[in-house]
């Protein structure tokens, strides 16, 4: 599903001609359509949310099989991460009950005063719905145990800093962690692709071709990368999905110095913000989610939103125009 003409986009370009060799219209494109695994860029375009939030979606071909893939770019200097769940409560999920599709996710973060403009699934979680990597969120520790192969993780401290590495890194901040959420395998670790993800139990997580979610963050710390990966032949693109060293190439080209894997498979979600002339809010799923069934439910989440909460962002607003008075 393309939904980037909703938005302002851009740059969107493709090749009439045959005979040209498409190489991206983007930055992120061109970088992707360099990398080693890329054979064919058939094309890309981006779209900006607002300041700061640009996603980029492109069309392109590894070997003999066609790929789709979004690619988030987040300024964390503009915006910044939440964790999302269900009804946005800091408690562990228990059964069934605890989770929900990811729109849901971002609606309940709205609720709460948090402005909404992306959203992704986040950690995987056992059958009985808890996550199986750390889990922070606001502070709170929902879950501070890590299942062996889940230790890697993206995490927030207080003071805003942002981070990727392992939870025994995250949990030395003690009290000044403020977000965590885990995921199997690291992808990049300090600038190097990795080969810890093929230490997985299932080695067919990482050699297989899926849909993938994942996130990476820049050398300077500033630049989120979230990457969503359709796959199992389910979209309009017949896109089959990568592994997980083609995935770690994607995001070692875009700027990436660490990178984790998310939950892929079914869970694999991108949502985005969209309000309607008549000022309703939604959040349409923009991937093709891959269970016959429709978007699955997931216990945890990531969530692009404003740096202060929407009530605040009122009370600046009435601040400056009293004193332009």
């Amino acid at each position: 599903m393309c939904l980037l003409a909703s938005f302002m986009v851009i740059t969107s370009a493709c090749s009439d001609n045959k005979s040209d060799i498409y190489v991206g219209q983007t930055p992120l494109g061109k970088n992707i359509a360099n990398s080693s695994i890329v054979t064919e860029m058939y094309w890309d375009r981006s779209v900006a949310l607002r300041d700061g939030v640009i996603i980029t979606e492109l069309f392109f071909r590894t070997g003999q099989y066609n790929q789709h893939v979004y690619v988030a770019g987040v300024d964390l200097t503009k915006v910044t991460f939440t964790p999302g769940t269900k009804d946005d409560k800091n408690v562990p999920a228990v059964d069934e009950n605890s989770d929900a599709i990811l729109p849901y996710h971002a609606y309940a973060a709205e609720q709460n005063g948090k402005k909404v403009w992306l959203g992704v699934n986040g950690d995987f979680y056992t059958a009985k719905y808890e996550v199986m990597g750390i889990f922070f969120k606001d502070g709170v520790a929902i879950n501070d145990k890590a299942w062996s192969g889940h230790e890697a993780v993206v995490y927030q401290l207080k003071n805003g800093e942002s981070y990727i590495g392992l939870a025994e890194e995250a949990l030395k901040h003690g009290d000044q962690l403020l977000h965590a959420v885990g995921g199997y395998g690291t992808l990049i670790d300090r600038g190097q692709i990795t080969s810890e993800y093929m230490d997985v139990e299932d080695a067919a997580i990482a050699s297989d071709f899926h849909p993938r979610t994942s996130v990476g963050i820049s050398e300077n710390r500033q630049m989120l990368y979230l990457f969503v990966v359709d796959g199992r032949m389910k979209d309009a693109y017949y896109a089959k999905g990568l592994t997980l060293p083609q995935l770690a190439i994607l995001m070692k080209a875009v700027g990436c110095q660490d990178a984790i894997n998310l939950d892929g498979g079914g869970s694999t979600t991108l949502i985005v913000r969209k309000e309607g002339e008549d000022g309703g809010l939604k959040f349409p799923i923009w991937n093709t989610p891959t269970d016959d069934n429709g978007p699955r439910e997931v216990t945890n989440s990531i969530l692009i939103i404003n740096t202060c909460l929407v009530k605040q962002e009122q009370s600046l607003k009435d601040s400056d125009a009293m004193l332009s008075v």
